[in-house]
């Protein structure tokens, strides 16, 4: 795949359905899903003759067999690979980006909010809710987007969230030449303070994966922490 013909394909989720040869084979919610999404889509980034938010993409999305496909432009691609991630999280729809790896399947997720600097080439991720500053939530992240958000914490401050509620969250922030992690585990869970060195970040990106997938074990991808147990018991 040429990098002309960059492309974001959205398919249903369930195997079953992307097996399916036409749109009207599928079951009439998901067909209606992928309609909404299309539309969606097309109604977010309208025509337009400048390069921007009004015209990020280089043709309309359409239909190709059960899946929609969308051409961004090449200077918007983070903005619209969020976008459709956004219109497609609350419905069982597949995102894949051939060219940047990136396959977001709707039953292996997290959610992120992200304050400052969260663009990644790699991922080719942001969120332009906030120009100069964005931040806000990515909906859709898999293990090794995350890991990719993580190194690109490159200034005084920046930092990650996960964010369950106002009692479990879990904290990435740049500080000095270091990685600081700081993690709330629930009401009465002692917090968990770390400092990492910035070559421990697959580490660090391991254990917000396990936390936020809900793994008791999470603790344990921390070099030199102690195990889960020692702080969960509480």
């Amino acid at each position: 795949m040429s990098a002309m013909s960059y492309v974001i394909v959205v398919t249903p989720a369930d195997p079953a359905c992307r097996d399916a040869a036409h749109l009207d084979d599928l079951p009439d919610h998901v067909r209606a899903d992928l309609l909404e999404l299309r539309d969606q889509v097309s109604t977010r980034f309208p025509e337009a003759d400048a390069v921007g938010e009004t015209g990020a993409l280089t043709r309309r999305p359409h239909i190709e067999g059960v899946g929609v496909v969308i051409h961004p432009g090449v200077i918007t691609r983070p903005l619209v690979v969020n976008a459709v991630m956004r219109y497609a999280a609350p419905h069982q729809l597949l995102v894949t980006a051939p060219e940047l790896g990136l396959v977001a399947d709707p039953r292996v997720r997290i959610d992120i909010d992200v304050h400052r600097r969260p663009t990644t080439a790699g991922a080719g991720i942001t969120d332009h809710a906030v120009r100069g500053r964005p931040h806000g939530t990515l909906p859709w992240v898999t293990h090794e987007l995350l890991e990719q958000l993580v190194r690109a914490l490159k200034v005084e401050g920046d930092r990650l969230e996960l964010d369950v509620d106002e009692d479990r969250w879990f904290r990435y922030e740049r500080a000095g030449d270091t990685l600081r992690i700081q993690v709330a585990d629930g009401p009465g869970v002692p917090l968990v303070d770390r400092t990492l060195a910035l070559g421990e970040v697959g580490d660090a990106a391991s254990t917000g994966w396990a936390w936020a997938r809900g793994d008791r074990d999470w603790l344990g991808e921390v070099p030199r922490a102690p195990l889960a147990d020692e702080v969960t018991a509480a």
